[in-house]
Formats: structure tokens, C-alpha cells, sequence
């Protein structure tokens, strides 16, 4: 036997005699569904209740989606980076210690995120992933918003790193509990050797007037590049999550960004972003 909160599953021989009230027992060799009552004995629900009560074990299952729809990728190039071409990390954003963050865009969305396979078959659901929604967890929409513009909803903000940026990892529809894993994909060309990159999500949580309370970075683990690094390019994966544990978190701004203690060159490839229940 299995258990997902308050639901469980199993072969109809192995449910247990009591169980807690309100919980369900989904017995999947017979697709029978029992539910505990206040004594606590599982009773068979009957068979119209069936989709509906599937429908309720569904409610708490993860999901994800899939976007490379980064603004700054280059259109003269079918939005593929080019050898040595990218977002640049100056000596000025060293010297001034501060993480670059990477937005979003619905125009490279729609040239990029196409789906490669025919079985099955894609949902025709446009503008909310490379996955058109088919994967996503159970009363969200969509986790990506390709046409928020920071500046035009904080049109005097300064020094929060969101400023001039555009789209964002969307969190209205999840839940407290949920967990945030996002994996970002990126080239890096280290300009100097013995190089040191923080990626990071760059992360502002909001009251219920959307103004912004708190602005941090949630980093990961550092990457160095040491000697004989120069000029190549490298692959990263960097996982990245967050809880989600108020009404804040699900209304926080948050886009990748990343930190370096050295120039260098910066291709954002993809965002996976999982909600996990």
C-alpha cells in the first residue's frame, strides 16, 4: 500500500480494516474507491462518484513545464547561440557584485518552445510551455508568464535587480506546501581564468497589494573555472528550489540570474520548472 497524504492506494486484498477519516483507499487492480467514514471503516463510494473522486486523488499530484524562451537569444540565428556570442557579465557588474537576471520573452516562446514529438499527441495549448499544460500539477494554469513587464507595473523602482526585466516564473496557482525545483540550463565562456559563477534564482516575495517586501537571491552551489578554461564554452544544469510556505511565496517575483567574480559570457539555454507536492 501507498500513500499520498490522506490518499491511499494499493491492491484491494491489502487495504487496511481501519483507515483515518475522510482518507481514501483507491484500489487499483479493481478500480474500486472506498472512503473512511468517522469510525474510520473504508466503505465503497459508488460508481458515479468514481470521476469525481478520481479527479480529488489527482488533486495533489506534482507537475512541471519546460520553456527556452529567453529574450536576449538571437533572432538573426533562429534564437541559437552563436560561438562566443551571449549576454555579457562586465567588469562593471563585478565591480559591482551583482547578479544579472535573464527575462523572458512571448516572441521567443512561440519560435522556440514547439513541441518535437507526435505521440502523443501535443494539447495545441499555446503560450505556456513547451508542454503546451499537458504536465502540469492539478489547478495551475501555467508556471511561466511571457508577457509580464517589471517596469510597467514598478515604473519608479530602483535597486531590487528586477528592473528592465521582462517575463517571470509564474507561482499564482500554486499552494502552500508545494516545493519549487527549477533546473537552468546555460552555456558559460569564462573570460579569465580561475573564474567563479553563483547562478541563482532571483527572488522578491509580495504582500497582497503586490508591493515588494523582501529581494534575495536563492543560490546554488558555485561553479569554478580554472586554468585552460578561456575562450571554451560549458554546459551547466544547476538545480535550484524554494519552499513555498505563505501567501508571499506564491505571489514572489522570481526569474534565474547569475553572479560571477570575473567577466564573462552568459548563453541561458532552458528553464524545467517542477512543482513538487
Amino acid at each position: 500500500m501507498k500513500q499520498t497524504q490522506n490518499q491511499f492506494y494499493g491492491k484491494l486484498r491489502d487495504m487496511p480494516s481501519h483507515l483515518p477519516s475522510g482518507s481514501m483507499y483507491l484500489a487499483k487492480d479493481t478500480n474500486q474507491l472506498f472512503i473512511a467514514g468517522q469510525d474510520k471503516v473504508p466503505r465503497e463510494v459508488s460508481s458515479d462518484s468514481f470521476n469525481l473522486a478520481q479527479d480529488l486523488a489527482k488533486s495533489g499530484q506534482s507537475g512541471y513545464s519546460h520553456t527556452g524562451a529567453f529574450a536576449d537569444k538571437p533572432v538573426s540565428n533562429q534564437y541559437v547561440w552563436q560561438s562566443n556570442g551571449g549576454i555579457n557579465y562586465t567588469q562593471a557588474d563585478v565591480n559591482a557584485n551583482s547578479y544579472k537576471v535573464f527575462s523572458l520573452s512571448r516572441a521567443v516562446h512561440e519560435a522556440v518552445d514547439n513541441p518535437y514529438w507526435t505521440s502523443p499527441a501535443p494539447t495545441g495549448n499555446e503560450g505556456i510551455g513547451l508542454f503546451q499544460g499537458a504536465y502540469l500539477p492539478s489547478g495551475v494554469s501555467t508556471l511561466v508568464d511571457y508577457d509580464y513587464s517589471y517596469d510597467a507595473q514598478y515604473p519608479t523602482s530602483s535597486g531590487t535587480g528586477f528592473e528592465g526585466s521582462t517575463g517571470r516564473i509564474k507561482l499564482n496557482d500554486v499552494k502552500v506546501g508545494d516545493r519549487l525545483q527549477v533546473r537552468f540550463d546555460f552555456n558559460i565562456i569564462p573570460q579569465v581564468a580561475n573564474t567563479t559563477i553563483e547562478p541563482a534564482l532571483w527572488y522578491s516575495n509580495r504582500d497582497a497589494n503586490d508591493d515588494i517586501t523582501f529581494t534575495f537571491p536563492l543560490t546554488a552551489q558555485p561553479i569554478f573555472f580554472g586554468t585552460g578554461t578561456v575562450a571554451n564554452t560549458y554546459l551547466n544544469r544547476v538545480d535550484i528550489s524554494a519552499w513555498i510556505a505563505s501567501d508571499e511565496d506564491i505571489n514572489a517575483l522570481t526569474l534565474p540570474a547569475i553572479k560571477s567574480d570575473n567577466p564573462v559570457i552568459i548563453q541561458p539555454l532552458g528553464l524545467f520548472i517542477n512543482i513538487i507536492r
